[in-house]
């Protein structure tokens, strides 16, 4: 433990082009590396105070336009689609409930269909194992 710490200190001391180590030189030389990085990506050089908060004000605002762009794509993309798939030329509002009501009607209609069919032939099948001509309650 005491040899890990000697090592620590005489690196952060030639880190810090001192001789050696005292309390505060790595988060000076932090600091320092911060400020000099902050003052490069401003394109400044030197650090003035409030650069790093702009900076990262800057980068959010930035990643904020680029998300609101990008959902505003997604949108249209979709209405675009759902217009497509309402055989329109343009998506009004209410048209993604009217596709899914026709669609849920369709099916329905199909369904009540086929078990109409099914219960016809059902029926008939029942009428023939009893060897009439009708089927009978």
């Amino acid at each position: 433990s005491r040899l890990i710490d000697s090592k620590l200190k005489e690196k952060i001391a030639r880190l810090s082009q001192k001789e050696d180590y005292e309390v505060g030189d790595l988060s000076r030389l932090i600091d320092s590396k911060v400020r000099d990085k902050v003052a490069k990506l401003k394109e400044k050089d030197k650090y003035e105070a409030g650069d790093l908060a702009r900076l990262i004000d800057s980068a959010i605002k930035e990643q904020a336009k680029e998300i609101s762009r990008s959902s505003q794509w997604v949108d249209s993309k979709v209405k675009e689609k759902i217009a497509k798939l309402n055989q329109k030329d343009n998506y009004e509002a209410g048209d993604f409930a009217r596709l899914i009501d026709s669609t849920i009607k369709e099916q329905a209609n199909e369904l009540s269909k086929t078990s109409q069919w099914v219960d016809s032939k059902v029926k008939e099948k029942v009428a023939e194992l009893n060897q009439k001509e009708d089927y009978e309650v």
